[in-house]
C-alpha cells in the first residue's frame, strides 16, 4: 500500500487520539475502531509508517506493531524509538517496545534519553523512557520520577489490552 493510503485509512482517523498519552482517554467507540483497523494492516504498512520520517505515522505505527508479528516489526520500531523527537511519540514507542521486543529495546531507549539530555528540547518524555528502561530491569541514565513510573505503567498497560485484542481474532 502507499503511505498516502496508510495515512488516510490507518494513520489521520486515529493520530490525535493515539498521541502522547491520549489513548488513555480513548473512547470505547473510537479504540473499537483502532483494534478494527489493526486487524486489517500488513507487517509492511506498519514497517512503512515507522520509517515515515513524521510524528503522525510514526505514533500509530507505534500501536499497530502490536497488531503485527514482533519478528516482522522489531528493527523498525527500535529504529523509531532511537530516533523519537518527543512526546508525541516517544510514550506510544517505548510502550509498544518493551512488549514487542521486551530486553531487546532497552539500546534504543538508552539512545533516545541521551539524544534528549543532549537537546534543548526536553518535554518530559525521557522520564517516562526512563521508566520503561527500569521495567526492563535495564540501567537508564537518569531516574524516573514516581510520576513517570505512574504514567510509563498506564500506557504499558493500555499497550497490553491492545496486543491482547489482537491476539484475539
Amino acid at each position: 500500500m502507499h503511505i498516502k493510503d496508510i495515512e488516510s485509512h490507518f494513520v489521520a482517523p486515529f493520530y490525535l487520539d493515539m498521541m502522547g498519552f491520549n489513548c488513555l482517554g480513548l473512547t470505547a467507540e473510537v479504540e473499537a475502531d483502532v483494534i478494527s483497523a489493526g486487524r486489517r494492516i500488513a507487517s509492511s504498512d506498519v514497517a512503512r509508517m515507522l520509517r515515515a520520517g513524521h510524528w503522525r505515522p510514526v505514533i500509530m505505527g507505534a500501536w499497530y506493531s502490536l497488531a503485527v508479528s514482533a519478528e516482522s516489526i522489531q528493527h523498525e520500531l527500535l529504529r523509531a524509538m532511537a530516533q523519537s523527537r518527543g512526546s508525541l511519540t516517544a510514550p506510544p514507542l517505548a510502550a509498544a517496545a518493551t512488549v514487542v521486543a521486551g530486553p531487546a529495546a532497552v539500546p534504543a531507549m538508552v539512545d533516545y534519553i541521551g539524544t534528549v539530555m543532549a537537546s534543548d528540547w526536553r518535554d518530559g518524555s525521557e522520564g517516562v523512557v526512563a521508566a520503561a528502561v527500569e521495567h526492563l530491569d535495564g540501567v537508564p541514565p537518569l531516574i524516573p520520577s514516581d510520576q513517570d513510573r505512574r504514567s510509563f505503567r498506564a500506557i504499558r498497560e493500555f499497550a497490553m489490552r491492545l496486543n491482547g485484542d489482537w491476539r484475539v481474532r
